[in-house]
């Protein structure tokens, strides 16, 4: 078996497959067919989409918003990722077992698409483009999860929080942003306390690296960010 010939075009630097790249490999009466059978569910600011150890019998597919992925080990809450438009809710999960592991609560309104289990699944048998991008999605998925725990846990205070702030301007693909959570929340995303997070935003503000406005944020310096993410 010639591996080298297997594996071509996988590699580390291969631009990842997103959910909706999945969904466009469906053909046009499978569409069809989702969106029939498919409930719009709308979550407001704070609600819980999902809770852990819920009966896994649908798919989650968040249409708009933003919410948070967590999970909870040894009575301690963790978040795992960031969910914005166009993404499954802890879809990596989701054949893991009966029960979900994971927990979802929406950080601004959200829209979220529930797909039955069983019709997912058919679709998976039935085509072959849609399971191979599928898998992809959930491979990359995985590593950007393993990856992200482990940064986050290896940064010190200011590190940590500077992730978080260039994940936001990611999502909202701007430098200037309104804070979906409050300083609790976002201590929490960092794997901080309150005081840590409040002293530490006063900092990045005094140094010139961001303005800030209550929840109003500018990122006045995203070299300096960076910076921070690669050493703190």
């Amino acid at each position: 078996m010639n591996l080298e010939y297997q594996t071509d075009g996988y590699c580390s630097d291969r631009q990842s497959i997103s959910a909706k790249d999945c969904f466009d490999s469906l053909t046009p009466n499978q569409k069809d067919l989702v969106e029939k059978s498919t409930t719009l569910l709308q979550f407001t600011k704070g609600e819980t989409i999902i809770k852990q150890g819920f009966v896994a019998s649908h798919i989650l597919y968040i249409e708009k918003g933003l919410a948070k992925l967590d999970v909870t080990n040894d009575s301690k809450l963790s978040t795992l990722k960031l969910l914005s438009n166009d993404s499954f809710v802890g879809i990596m999960c989701s054949f893991a077992c009966k029960s979900l592991d994971f927990s979802a609560v929406a950080l601004e309104a959200t829209t979220i698409r529930m797909i039955n289990m069983d019709l997912f699944l058919s679709l998976i048998k039935e085509n072959g483009e849609f399971a191979l991008k599928l898998m992809r999605h959930m491979s990359s998925l995985t590593n950007e999860i393993m990856h992200r725990t482990s940064r986050i846990a290896s940064k010190n205070v200011e590190g940590s929080l500077a992730m978080i702030l260039n994940e936001f301007k990611e999502i909202y693909k701007s430098t200037s942003f309104t804070l979906p959570v409050t300083r609790v929340g976002l201590a929490s995303l960092a794997g901080c306390s309150k005081e840590s997070t409040i002293h530490t935003l006063a900092k990045f503000h005094k140094d010139g690296i961001i303005q800030m406005k209550d929840k109003q944020i500018t990122i006045i310096k995203p070299e300096s960010l960076e910076l921070i993410i690669k050493n703190g």
